[in-house]
């Protein structure tokens, strides 16, 4: 659980969306506007999180079959074998071959969500862009929710447990937009295009290294 939520909080592409919305916010309302088209679009991200997580959660809820596949060792080492075969893919084609830190997602993409980014200037189309920037990492997340919802499954009945654990993913996942957003201020886009430059080695052996874990974690679990 708390390996998914690190990967979550590593992941750079909503926090690259939001930095590049930020700047542009900044540069065209005044601080209280900006703060506040901010505020939506992390709302839009948190949203889309709870939306995916619920979503899978309750299809593997959905009927005792399913949750006989999800306890079953065939499972876990499907899963597992997703998580390593995620990590190789993250170390080779998380960033692209560049010399700078585009990611993987399709230039044509990018384009047409950075030419969105100056437009947004109410409350709905800054939760929206919040809300489907999250959509293009989907091909590398959708594992970490399947593992977090089943490790909440298996938590107990009692619904506090399981709420606590789906508002600590949550939030891990729109950590690094809070941090983003209290800096702000004082901090530039540049400044963070720099951070992003200059460790992206790091998050991307990071990614990794926490897919794999939690590939052995499973492993251990299916054959003690």
């Amino acid at each position: 659980m708390l390996l998914s939520m690190l990967v979550m909080a590593l992941l750079q592409l909503v926090p690259g969306v939001f930095a590049i919305f930020s700047h542009y916010a900044n540069g065209k309302y005044s601080r209280n506007k900006a703060t506040d088209l901010a505020t939506f679009f992390i709302l839009g991200a948190e949203s889309a999180v709870v939306v995916i997580f619920l979503s899978v959660y309750a299809i593997l809820c959905a009927t005792p079959a399913m949750t006989y596949v999800v306890d079953s060792e065939l499972f876990g080492w499907i899963i597992a074998g997703v998580f390593i075969a995620l990590a190789l893919v993250v170390l080779g084609l998380y960033y692209r071959k560049s010399k700078g830190s585009e990611l993987f997602i399709p230039r044509s993409f990018a384009s047409n969500l950075r030419a969105r980014l100056p437009g947004i200037k109410s409350r709905s189309d800054a939760f929206t862009m919040g809300l489907f920037s999250t959509v293009p990492e989907l091909v590398i997340t959708l594992p970490l929710y399947i593992i977090v919802a089943v490790t909440v499954m298996r938590l107990g009945e009692t619904s506090p447990e399981r709420a606590g654990m789906i508002m600590l993913f949550t939030l891990a996942a729109v950590a690094p937009l809070l941090i983003m957003h209290t800096v702000s201020h004082y901090r530039n886009m540049a400044d963070y295009m720099r951070f992003r430059f200059r460790h992206k080695n790091f998050f991307r052996f990071m990614i990794a290294l926490c897919y794999l874990l939690i590939a052995g974690l499973i492993i251990i679990g299916v054959v003690a």
